[in-house]
């Protein structure tokens, strides 16, 4: 059995690590619980209703779930390294997996899979990876991490009122926030930046086709800013404007496992402004796969 014990990042990355563990349990037939999504559980399919497909997949980690809220004594790496010391005094000790920066941990190793389906394993991080089988059940997370009704119904809505006046729809995701630190505020960047990429891409299309951009944003947009270009906001609902983007013929953004979900998802063309002055080609949008 794996538990999944950390709480990474916002809805992107935990959407990517329980994705990625459950096309690995999908394979090979362990037993995965991960009281660390716990908090956007609520707004998706499967894990609003604790249906996994029959997949032995389920959130939280005791019998009693009010006891994951030890977890929380173990979110700090340092604290999770002292859980690793202290289980060494136990006579039948579970695996203490952690990844390392910038370096996948791949769930198909045979020590990983050893412990995963006859022992207890808990993992520490987000940068554990089954690259092998995750587009090889694709179709199945995408149905399992389907948003709820009503939000999918908000969705349908906003897209299909753009469509009736528009042939491509380019979903645009300005992420500030957080990103004005984030990597020393590299991807923060302004609406100028996003509106000169978005003309790019709009002079790149065959002449003719009407073309709408749906903003998605963490803060308030100055419309004006985008002028000359034929914009729309979305619902402001972050899980509303992840899956309006999966819906879209183009995503552009910064780089963000946000984005990349919806790329996923959608299977639609996306691009990543890693820089404010980037080149902007329709030739360069491509549908992230995680391979």
């Amino acid at each position: 059995m794996v538990i999944l014990v950390k709480r990474t990042g916002q809805l992107g990355n935990r959407l990517f690590l329980f994705a990625h563990f459950l096309a690995n349990a999908a394979e090979y037939g362990y037993e995965l619980a991960n009281p660390s999504f716990g908090g956007y559980a609520p707004f998706f399919e499967a894990t609003a209703t604790g249906n996994f497909g029959g997949l032995p997949v389920r959130l939280h980690a005791f019998r009693q779930p009010r006891l994951d809220r030890l977890l929380d004594l173990v979110q700090h790496p340092r604290a999770f390294e002292l859980l690793r010391q202290a289980s060494r005094l136990l006579p039948r000790r579970p695996a203490l997996l952690t990844d390392l920066p910038d370096q996948d941990y791949d769930l198909n190793q045979p020590d990983y899979l050893a412990a995963a389906r006859g022992g207890l394993v808990l993992a520490h991080g987000w940068q554990f990876r089954d690259k092998r089988n995750f587009s090889r059940h694709g179709a199945l997370l995408r149905q399992l991490f389907a948003p709820i009704e009503p939000h999918r119904r908000a969705v349908t809505a906003l897209l299909a009122g753009l469509r009736e006046s528009a042939d491509v729809v380019v979903g645009v995701h300005i992420r500030r926030g957080d990103y004005a630190t984030y990597n020393n505020g590299a991807y923060f960047y302004d609406n100028a930046t996003y509106a000169r990429a978005m003309r790019a891409v709009q002079e790149q299309l065959p002449a003719g086709q009407r073309v709408a951009f749906l903003l998605c944003s963490n803060e308030e947009l100055t419309l004006a800013d985008f002028a000359g270009l034929r914009v729309h906001l979305a619902t402001n609902h972050f899980v509303e404007d992840l899956y309006a983007l999966a819906a879209c013929n183009y995503v552009l953004g910064p780089p963000s496992s946000y984005s990349m979900w919806a790329s996923f998802y959608g299977q639609v063309p996306l691009l990543h402004l890693a820089r404010a002055n980037q080149p902007v080609q329709l030739a360069d949008f491509q549908v992230f796969l995680d391979q």
